[in-house]
């Protein structure tokens, strides 16, 4: 009927059901669609509708700092997972201009975290194509990097954490570990002083973000940094469980702490419910793959299937792509996906968070202005685009 206009709610409920990519090109119809997009509550209700996808670094000769973000379908009757391109970043030609030594901290609501060791750290949403670029940390003497975090409180502060280790012996390599906290909005990096642990130096080590938590595993032991309260403890191991084994953290049954360990005698997945581990999956030697049973492999991600299944994704040593298994029903599944031993993988959920809503003077432009950004951009996707033809659906 001439003159009708759908009410507001109604055109919410419609456009928060759409992919990322047309409601990008809703916001091209009118100025009011633009805007509807951006109001805080369509925001929170596309969100909490958004579905999960993987976000991973991809190292190819020709593509060094790559960025893929794709939706995993698990097609139990094919035994296949089915990947869905969402969008693709050229790190290299951001206005931050990525370089080898960037490192994947992980993504909250659609905001994406990466840093350089001992350097700037960069937020930013790939959905709106701005970045803001958090001031640099303090140095301090006889200090090491060992991991970082991501992660919003209960509250609704973002931070990102930075695990230190101040050293005190050399042979072995042990240090004091202390804690570095950004809270979006602030504009500085405070120390919360040493904590009570002393560990043997593993090298950097990611956290994993759950429920206002976030967790490290190091030498076997799990420990934990709560966002509201700003303690770093450490958690209770499983019952039973073999410290001598390889281990993994991550996320399953939608939001649950998860604990992936492995011997050539088997695995065990175990799974936090409250403050409780139980064990969901255990795979003796017997039963395993051949792949798996060899241990010439390395676990990559962990990822809820269909039908309440858990899927390992992994590298098999000497080759140039990923594999995935599933652990219930010990199947390996068909994935196209390249892959070597440097690929990293996390959660990534899409949506329209605005940098801006944090106070920061330092957002820009993912791309920049600037035409020789545009240029190399162009030529960069059109190689992107013949490479997702061969590599998985468009």
């Amino acid at each position: 009927m001439e003159g009708c206009v759908l009410p507001e709610n109604l055109i919410f409920e419609v456009l928060s059901r759409l992919p990322v990519k047309t409601i990008t090109r809703c916001k091209c119809v009118c100025k009011k669609w633009r805007d509807l997009v951006s109001d805080t509550y369509f925001v929170h209700l596309h969100l909490s509708r958004s579905p999960p996808c993987l976000m991973f670094h991809w190292y190819l000769p020709i593509l060094d700092r790559i960025l893929e973000l794709v939706e995993v379908e698990h097609e139990a009757e094919y035994d296949r997972l089915t990947l869905h391109h969402v969008k693709t970043l050229n790190l290299q030609l951001s206005a931050f201009r990525a370089s080898n030594g960037i490192i994947q901290v992980g993504s909250v609501n659609g905001l994406i975290c990466l840093c350089h060791t001992f350097d700037a750290t960069y937020v930013f949403n790939p959905v709106l194509e701005e970045y803001m670029t958090l001031p640099r940390p303090p140095r301090l003497r006889n200090i090491t990097l060992l991991g970082h975090g991501f992660g919003v409180s209960m509250a609704g502060e973002y931070k990102v954490i930075r695990t230190l280790g101040r050293s005190i012996s050399q042979v072995p390599i042990e240090v004091s570990v202390e804690i570095q906290v950004y809270t979006f909005g602030t504009d500085q990096w405070r120390s919360l002083g040493p904590t009570p642990f002393n560990i043997t130096h593993p090298g950097e080590v990611g956290g994993v973000f759950v429920n206002s938590h976030v967790y490290w595993v190091i030498f076997g032991q799990i420990f934990d940094f709560d966002l509201d309260a700003e303690t770093f403890e450490l958690n209770p191991s499983p019952p039973g469980y073999d410290t001598e084994s390889k281990r993994m953290l991550g996320v399953l049954k939608g939001s649950c702490l998860s604990l992936f360990s492995w011997t050539s005698l088997g695995f065990t997945v175990w799974v936090m419910k409250g403050e409780s581990w139980y064990k969901a999956i255990a795979m003796i030697e017997e039963n395993m793959d051949p792949v798996l049973k060899s241990l010439e492999w390395k676990p990559v991600y962990l990822i809820d299937g269909s039908d309440g299944t858990s899927i390992l994704i992994f590298w098999p040593q000497g080759t140039d792509s990923l594999e995935a298994d599933c652990l219930d029903t010990n199947k390996i599944l068909d994935l196209n996906l390249p892959g070597n031993f440097w690929t990293v993988m996390s959660t990534y959920r899409p949506s329209f968070v605005k940098l801006q809503n944090f106070g920061s003077f330092r957002v820009h432009s993912l791309y920049g202005n600037d035409s020789a950004f545009v240029k190399d951009r162009y030529k960069s996707s059109l190689k992107l685009e013949r490479m997702h033809q061969t590599s998985f659906h468009v």
